[in-house]
């Protein structure tokens, strides 16, 4: 799940920071991947802060997704000292705030440093022909206007702070959270260099309809990044392959044995593929798994019908297969782990791996058609959720046991979906096929995906909310998602032809072609299954 680490909240101080007075450019190739956890910068000496290219130099305290705030900046006893990022790169000043803001868009993003002061980081990227000259290949960033209705800034936006007669730099920050009802009053939170002489990094700006305080004239969003980075897999004649879906991050062919495929994950601290959970049935009906950060695969079980796979809130694997003779058995822990026998008489399963401090989720179909779910995995007893004539069933889970959700198709082919909570179920659709379920951002707001007739429909709500035709021609389908604040919905499906599309944001988004000649999908959410 994406993981907001705040520290100490300070008042702000707004900084100068300037740019420097000479600088040569020189564009970087254009080869950079999307990072939702930054890493130590490679030029970089002796640890930490650069200090063994700047004597001196000292972490703040405060760090967010790998993002380090240096120091002493100007206002806090330090002096500025130039650095390019790459060679023949625009200069930043050690330790100005324009250089963190321009180094968490540099690793994160991939933008090229150009010219700015504190002021103007905001407006300068696409100013005249700045971007053709610093970033012809970079991310189409959007400018929002500080006092936009509807509109904060997200976490992995950066701001601008207006310059003023007693400073004629301004200031930049990079935000990492946001606290805003819905009449755009509250705060944000974000991380700065040369904040002041006491300041350890971290500030807050309050926010009053919708316009943020502290001097803000603007900020900078990236639509194409997130802190979500959602593994999509897929089978193929080929074998199995999978990326996290990130700019850049190319697939990869896991094993060219082919058969049905589960995962879960993120790229994590290592960034790529390091974190992700694959799990796939061979043909010998043998249950397989391997951390993307492993060579080799390990086989954990013989005789596998069904399988799926999560991570728990602690990222630990969470492991649950399906027996050919009907038997359920689940995991959570290392890899090779001892299963424990969950049921019998199954005939269909599901897991959410849970988030925070819920533990995993498990679902199944006992073979009289009865739906019973049961929180963790080692102990517990399963309950009935719903008694009968249940053919095939769907769970989710966010930060806390109490936000899962549950769905389920009827033998008569009717889709129903309930929280946890609820004690009746809601009637979504009728004549479904196929179903899939998740929940959104820190407040576990229900995404909902059915199939009928070919047709994918989804819906962030339960009845009565409004589903979305999504497309048309489709064969399977998975929805994903977050529980981290910002969060959008993953939506995958495969069509007729083998087709696998992808999209993420708002419902009614554009799909884009994935893979071709697959016959199976797997999308993870990290909290959802």
């Amino acid at each position: 799940m994406g993981v907001v680490i705040l520290g100490p909240l300070n008042s702000v101080t707004v900084a100068a920071s300037r740019r420097p007075p000479t600088a040569q450019h020189r564009l970087k190739p254009a080869s950079f991947s999307a990072k939702r956890i930054v890493t130590a910068p490679s030029w970089w000496k002796g640890g930490d802060c650069d200090s063994g290219n700047y004597p001196g130099s000292h972490p703040l305290g405060a760090v967010w997704h790998g993002l380090v705030t240096c120091g002493p900046g100007p206002t806090q006893g330090g002096s500025d000292h130039l650095v390019n990022f790459f060679p023949g790169s625009w200069g930043e000043l050690e330790w100005e705030c324009v250089e963190l803001s321009m180094r968490w868009m540099y690793l994160a993003w991939g933008v090229n440093p150009y010219p700015a002061n504190g002021w103007d980081v905001v407006s300068n990227y696409n100013l005249g022909d700045n971007k053709a000259k610093y970033n012809p290949n970079g991310p189409e960033l959007v400018i929002v206007n500080n006092g936009t209705v509807d509109s904060v800034p997200q976490p992995g936006d950066v701001i601008s702070v207006a310059r003023t007669a007693s400073d004629e730099f301004g200031h930049t920050a990079v935000v990492t959270s946001n606290a805003v009802d819905a009449e755009g009053n509250g705060t944000i939170t974000i991380i700065q260099q040369n904040g002041g002489v006491a300041n350890n990094g971290w500030a807050t700006y309050p926010v009053t309809d919708w316009r943020v305080g502290g001097g803000v004239s603007g900020w900078l969003h990236n639509p194409a990044w997130s802190f979500q980075r959602p593994v999509i897999g897929y089978s193929s004649p080929a074998g199995i392959t999978a990326r996290i879906a990130e700019p850049g991050n190319p697939y990869e062919l896991l094993t060219t044995t082919s058969g049905p495929v589960a995962l879960a994950g993120d790229a994590g601290i290592t960034g790529r593929n390091g974190q992700a959970l694959y799990g796939y049935i061979a043909p010998d009906d043998e249950f397989i798994v391997k951390r993307a950060s492993s060579v080799g695969w390990t086989p954990v079980a013989l005789g596998a019908r069904a399988i799926a796979v999560a991570l728990s809130g602690s990222g630990s694997p969470v492991l649950a297969w399906l027996s050919t003779a009907g038997d359920f058995y689940a995991e959570e822990g290392p890899l090779t782990g001892k299963f424990t026998l969950e049921a019998t008489g199954v005939s269909s399963i599901a897991l959410a791996g849970g988030g925070g401090s819920a533990p995993p989720l498990l679902g199944y179909v006992s073979n009289s058609g009865a739906f019973l779910v049961k929180s963790g995995v080692v102990g517990g007893h399963f309950s009935v959720a719903q008694a009968s004539a249940v053919r095939s069933i769907a769970v989710a889970e966010s930060t806390t046991s109490t936000s899962a959700m549950l769905g389920y198709v009827s033998s008569n082919g009717t889709f129903f979906a309930k929280q946890a909570t609820q004690a009746q179920w809601t009637k979504e659709a009728g004549n479904v096929t196929a179903i899939s379920l998740a929940e959104i951002g820190p407040t576990a707001v229900p995404l909902v995906g059915y199939l009928s007739a070919g047709n994918f429909y989804a819906a962030d709500g339960l009845s009565p909310a409004s589903f979305v035709a999504e497309a048309s021609g489709v064969s399977q389908i998975a929805v994903a998602s977050d529980s981290a604040p910002g969060a959008l919905p993953d939506l995958g499906y495969l069509t007729s032809t083998g087709d696998l599309e992808m999209m993420q944001g708002p419902l009614s988004g554009t799909f884009s072609l994935q893979a071709e000649g697959t016959t199976t999908l797997a999308l993870s959410s990290l909290t959802n299954s």
